[in-house]
Formats: structure tokens, C-alpha cells, sequence
């Protein structure tokens, strides 16, 4: 009799125990958080900058100071004809000073340059221009990218290629 209610004990102690290990409840472990990928530096593009453009009207050697906040960018321009005596239509218009704003998006630049009429100092006064673009090959040292755009005087810049360096 001792040995059967020993063996009964056994067998309840062990369902027992059996029984209450798989329906405990479990505490859930968090998942840790996925580790978020590295963002690329964003591109610093303020500073002074100097190169030249080509387009249906002619070179120009170009010049900018721009500063930068977040992804946007301001400043002035300044282009000159590569030769400013020769006597060409080329070498007046191409003389001009204005503004310059662009949005750096990942590594493009938009851009427009705006150059006002009445400027003080402007070979052609009555003359208004504006030209638009973008640069993908870019670095913080270099930019190559193309324009579009047009001089109220002479008519529209196509096919604008530029090219800039960080002075």
C-alpha cells in the first residue's frame, strides 16, 4: 500500500509539475530596435566658387559666394565674358551681377541664377536674365551640371553646360 501511494504521490507530483511548466504564462522579450543605416553627410557647397559656362550664346566665366542653410543654398553671382573687349553682343551681355539660390536633394543641386535689370554698374541696363539647372556630379570641391534659361535682350540660353570649382 505504501509502495501504491508512493507511486500515486510520484505521479501527481509529476503531472503536477509537468502540467504547470507548460501553461505558464511567458513574458514577452522585446525586440530591440532595428539600428538605423548611417546618413550620408550632407554636402557643404558654401563658400566662393569659380568656372565657366558654355552655351547657344557663348562662354562665360562664372562666379559665386554662397552660403548654405539645411539644404538650401543663397548668394550672389557674378559673370564676365572671357573677353570683355572684343566687341561682341557676347562680351556685354555676359557682364552681369545677381542672385543666387539652389536645394542640394541627396547629390543634386537645383539652381537659378537671376540677374535683374537696372543693376548698377551693368553694361546693359535694360536687360533682364534668368537661367535654371541642376548639377548631379557633385562634391564639396567640384560640380559639373546644365542650364536652360534666357536674356530678355538677347533670347534664350540652350544647351547651358557649367562647370565650377571651390576657391
Amino acid at each position: 500500500m505504501k509502495v501504491r501511494l508512493l507511486i500515486a504521490v510520484a505521479t501527481l507530483t509529476f503531472l503536477i509539475v509537468s502540467c504547470s511548466s507548460s501553461k505558464m504564462p511567458t513574458t514577452p522579450t522585446a525586440t530591440p530596435a532595428p539600428t538605423p543605416a548611417p546618413q550620408p553627410k550632407a554636402l557643404d557647397l558654401a563658400g566662393t566658387w569659380s568656372g565657366t559656362s558654355v552655351d547657344s550664346q557663348g562662354t562665360t566665366v562664372v562666379d559665386w559666394t554662397v552660403t548654405e542653410s539645411g539644404n538650401e543654398l543663397s548668394g550672389t553671382v557674378k559673370t564676365n565674358a572671357p573677353d570683355p573687349t572684343d566687341g561682341s553682343c557676347n562680351a556685354c551681355h555676359r557682364n552681369k551681377s545677381g542672385t543666387f539660390t539652389g536645394t542640394i536633394s541627396g547629390s543634386t543641386l537645383t539652381m537659378t541664377m537671376k540677374f535683374a535689370a537696372g543693376v548698377n554698374g551693368d553694361p546693359t541696363p535694360i536687360c533682364s536674365a534668368t537661367m535654371t539647372g541642376s548639377a548631379d556630379s557633385l562634391t564639396e570641391g567640384r560640380l559639373t551640371g546644365t542650364y536652360t534659361g534666357s536674356d530678355t535682350c538677347e533670347g534664350s540660353f540652350l544647351n547651358g553646360k557649367i562647370e565650377m570649382a571651390r576657391r
